[in-house]
């Protein structure tokens, strides 16, 4: 039996749902891509002009909730690769668009630059406990307005896993489209076996960029996956209250839902949260803190009545290096949401700094913490085998289960494997260099950045990309 978290009452949910409807139709949205409010408009939504505010009526947005697909398949570089997006399924991404990494050499924060970007992806790529390759980082060594287009470049070249696609403004959102496409053969290919996953932060309170709405519109129309996640800060720009910020959370998650069947009926969309509490003592947004694994839970459960797959955020701390604060605000969130049952946790691996900061050493280290969660996620499995009576029988009082063939058959199985944990006597830890984590995690990331090798990506397929950004570039500084 897999264990489930649960913190609502089937009434709780409702009544969070009645209370959305109230705001939605009486508060409304605001909607700042014309487009989007012409679509609105026209399915019968209540759009003030001078205001860009929508109120949207109950059956207006119970029609694009019922359209939204329950599960869909996101694929990597090859077709061979692929996250199933379903209930019961959860899958652990590296943390994404860090504008600072934790230099692998000297140990000091500094900006992102792509060759970050390269090293982060082809770790991602060779850890069997991340799933989806992120956009770790967000390089600040090429243009502002090209670094979407060369770090995409940089995923397909680095990992055959699952990547992020950059869908901020319809112009840049074209741009990963195309890229996309000669990846999976052409337009329509990539319509059938999308390569890139969106990603739409509504501004809260309430409102939906025209940047972001450009980006939803564009990836439904391809088909692309776009989880629609807002950052809600309980206390700065949502209510301080658990209860009211997921009451705004979800008026802005399922408008922003409607928005994309509106674009597509039956475009692919996570139901999602970065929602945390702002630190009333210092105004900062507290990612790690023990409410974002609470707000995780009840997001599990409301897009559940909904019937929508989750994305949620898991392995989060506000710790600036791999301490003890970032263990134990990382191992709670990443536990509690995988435990609610989110289909797809952001920022799992690598993140500190709420995820203003990327580190290779910590991606290793949430490797191993990834895994437990895994391991947790499958519960314990009772049967005549699993409960051992042979064997027990065999054994007898006094005596002992390392030779017995049942151990063998089960170890691996049973237990989760650490690939850095120290578990080793005092003395062996002592004669083998006394080392900490994060220098073992170091040996183990250079180890992989020195010796994995990447499933190669087909050369004509990286000079068609190569020529393509070529474009980009001269588009873009052109304007």
């Amino acid at each position: 039996m897999t264990p489930r978290l649960e913190i609502l009452s089937k009434n709780e949910i409702y009544d969070i749902h009645l209370a959305t409807l109230q705001v939605l139709e009486r508060t409304g949205v605001k909607v700042d891509d014309p487009k989007a409010l012409h679509m609105l408009r026209d399915a019968g939504a209540t759009v003030d002009s001078k205001t860009s505010v929508v109120k949207i009526p109950e059956h207006l947005l119970k029609d694009g909730i019922r359209k939204a697909p329950n599960h869909f398949t996101l694929f990597g570089r090859n077709t061979s690769y692929k996250l199933r997006f379903q209930r019961g399924q959860t899958y652990f991404s590296s943390q994404g668009t860090s504008a600072f990494v934790v230099d692998f050499e000297t140990g000091r924060r500094r900006k992102a630059a792509l060759k970050d970007s390269k090293s982060f992806f082809k770790l991602s790529d060779a850890l069997e406990n991340i799933h989806h390759a992120s956009m770790a980082v967000w390089p600040s060594d090429v243009p502002e307005d090209v670094a979407y287009a060369y770090a995409l470049l940089e995923g397909f070249r680095n990992t055959a896993k699952t990547l992020d696609g950059y869908n901020y403004g319809e112009g840049i959102s074209i741009d990963n489209i195309e890229m996309a496409s000669v990846i999976a053969g052409g337009r329509e290919e990539l319509r059938k076996n999308p390569r890139l996953l969106g990603f739409v932060n509504p501004v809260s309170p309430l409102e939906h960029s025209k940047e972001m709405t450009e980006g939803l519109r564009i990836f439904a129309e391809y088909k692309q996956p776009t989880l629609i996640a807002p950052e809600a800060q309980a206390g700065s720009t949502a209510p301080v209250t658990l209860a009211g910020l997921l009451v705004q959370q979800n008026a802005e998650v399922l408008s922003g839902i409607l928005i994309s069947q509106l674009a597509q009926p039956g475009a692919p969309v996570l139901y999602g949260t970065v929602s945390c509490i702002t630190d009333m003592k210092t105004g900062n947004i507290a990612l790690g803190a023990i409410e974002t694994g609470l707000i995780n839970i009840a997001t599990a459960q409301i897009a559940e009545y909904y019937a929508l797959p989750t994305r949620g955020t898991g392995g989060v701390t506000n710790s600036k290096s791999s301490d003890i604060q970032a263990g134990f605000e990382k191992g709670l969130t990443l536990s509690m949401a995988a435990m609610a049952g989110i289909n797809f946790i952001y920022d799992a691996a690598g993140s500190l700094e709420a995820s203003r900061t990327a580190s290779l050493e910590q991606m290793v280290i949430d490797n191993d913490l990834c895994g437990m969660v895994i391991r947790a996620l499958r519960g314990i499995e009772v049967d005549e085998e699993t409960m051992g009576t042979e064997v027990i029988n065999q054994v007898g009082p006094g005596g002992h289960y390392l030779s017995q063939k049942h151990t063998r058959d089960f170890f691996r199985s049973e237990h989760y494997l650490p690939r850095i944990l120290s578990r080793e006597p005092w003395e062996i830890w002592q004669k083998t260099g006394s080392k900490e984590l994060r220098s073992i995690a170091h040996e183990k990331a250079k180890k992989i950045l020195d010796e994995h090798i990447v499933e190669p990506l087909d050369k004509s397929l990286e000079s068609e990309l190569e020529s393509l950004i070529k474009e980009i570039y001269r588009r873009q500084t052109s304007s």
